[in-house]
């Protein structure tokens, strides 16, 4: 059942539309199709990219003991074994410093991030975006005043490769991110081959075995990362580079990125006359991304103007604890109202089904229903609780909307509202509009409008009747729709 404010939660007590909104939204990303693009992210500061990695074109691969998660940058202490005849060699905690030396010193990674879309329905498709992750902004992005490099996956990979060498083992993929791990569940080091063939031989060995578990496994406190990574292993344990030149196809501009230093970024990218720059904008906790077009839009300054003084005389805690008393007393007559009225609005309900049954039987057109009092004139709307005015207790309705297909260029809606006065009189709304879209502005019309007060006692009667006469009025429309549409 539904109710004035939202979704029944289902336990009797109504949810408030914006916590209903909320559920419904982060339930949409969870469980929406989702698709990896071709792309993956680099955050980055602004004097990192314009002084270093757009001018040499390369990315660098840091040393792995470097890395945050200390399941990297801490030894892990893999099981050693031994042949009977074996057990005398001096094994334990050297040999495992020495294969932890060979492994984390030796080892370079390029950390990205992975690019996710949504479908274009999903409220915001763009949150799982490569570009789109908060704390990566304010991490490593420096403060959202950096920047965020885009890169073809494949291009990036295939450079990778051709510059690690035939001595080095280089690997690529995504991340897994777990919550528990007692060590990694690796094969243990037999303490005969290290003997035999070297610790660092052996190291190697077991870094390429074991390669998924020991370099993609990182503890789910960073899976909002969504990494994909660059791992080379060599005997270097210098910084190493991968040539990014083929690779670049986009930068992203922070949110916060600094209008002055937008020409040196766009120095530094003159040698790639491909790459598309784009620019972030932060509002209502979403971030909107935007093709950029030489400037970055300065944040909006606070107001300094003083409010005026509120209407309510007393003092604050007097008049925060009146608009407490307004909010409890209007809860209660709303809900007494939603309860008088159950079965008309169960009438509207049904009667809005069969409008949308009808008008979807109409040739090329789009046809949908919203739970929405639209029908309502602005001047009648119920006012929010303690605010002077006519005393509305509840308001319910619907909205049908008939698109024109192929183009959306003509628009048909009906709709009908119940509005819950003082001592159990109701006042019904009904309404028919056109509206058509054009160069020089849209074009609204009004065609049939009803409004009439009723006692609730013959409210089913009253509700059938505008039922029928909103059907006849939209026959009578449809006429002069579908002339406007040809």
């Amino acid at each position: 059942m539904t109710t004035e404010d939202g979704l029944s939660s289902g336990w009797g007590a109504p949810v408030h539309p914006a916590s209903a909104f909320e559920t419904y939204s982060e339930y949409e990303v969870v469980t929406a199709p989702r698709t990896m693009t071709g792309h993956l992210f680099h955050y980055t500061n602004t004097a990192a990219a314009v002084t270093g990695i757009l001018p040499t074109g390369t990315l660098r691969l840091s040393p792995y003991k470097s890395t945050n998660d200390l399941w990297e940058s801490q030894p892990h202490y893999p099981t050693l074994s031994a042949h009977h005849d074996q057990r005398d060699l001096d094994a334990g905690f050297p040999l495992w410093d020495e294969i932890d030396r060979q492994l984390r010193l030796h080892t370079k990674v390029g950390c990205l991030t992975q690019d996710v879309t949504l479908p274009s329905s999903v409220f915001n498709p763009d949150a799982l975006r490569g570009w789109a992750h908060l704390s990566l902004w304010a991490h490593y992005g420096a403060g959202h005043t950096g920047v965020c490099l885009r890169f073809d996956r494949d291009k990036l990979v295939t450079s990778f490769l051709e510059h690690a060498g035939p001595a080095a083992f280089a690997f690529h993929g995504p991340v897994r991110y777990l919550s528990s791990q007692d060590g990694p569940p690796t094969r243990g080091i037999e303490v005969g081959q290290v003997a035999e063939f070297g610790a660092d031989a052996v190291a190697l060995a077991y870094a390429e075995a074991n390669k998924d578990l020991l370099f993609f496994r990182k503890h789910i406190d960073w899976d909002s990362e969504a990494e994909y990574r660059l791992v080379l292993l060599n005997q270097s344990t210098e910084f190493d580079c991968v040539d990014i030149r083929s690779a670049l196809t986009g930068v992203v501009l922070g949110s916060a990125f600094p209008q002055e230093q937008v020409q040196d970024l766009l120095e530094a990218l003159k040698p790639y006359p491909g790459v598309t720059v784009e620019y972030l904008q932060f509002l209502n906790r979403r971030l909107l991304c935007f093709p950029f077009e030489g400037f970055v839009p300065q944040s909006r300054s606070l107001s300094t103007q003083a409010w005026p003084a509120p209407r309510r005389e007393g003092s604050l805690a007097e008049r925060l604890l009146a608009l407490r008393k307004a909010e409890t007393e209007a809860n209660a007559r709303r809900q007494a109202a939603e309860a008088l009225i159950q079965e008309p609005l169960a009438q509207l309900g049904e009667g809005a089904a069969r409008l949308v049954s009808q008008l979807g039987r109409w040739p090329e057109t789009e046809v949908d229903s919203y739970p929405q009092a639209t029908a309502v004139p602005e001047h009648l709307r119920r006012r929010s609780p303690g605010v002077p005015g006519e005393a509305i207790h509840y308001e319910r309705g619907f909205l049908c909307v008939v698109e024109n297909l192929p183009r959306q260029s003509h628009t048909l809606t009906a709709s009908a509202a119940i509005q819950v006065l003082d001592d159990e009189q109701l006042r019904l709304h009904a309404l028919v509009n056109t509206e058509h879209w054009l160069p020089e502005g849209n074009r609204r019309e009004e065609h049939w409008r009803s409004e009439q007060e009723i006692d609730a006692a013959g409210a089913q009667a009253a509700v059938a009747a505008l039922l029928e006469e909103l059907t006849a009025a939209v026959q009578r429309t449809r006429t002069a729709f579908d002339d406007a549409r040809a």
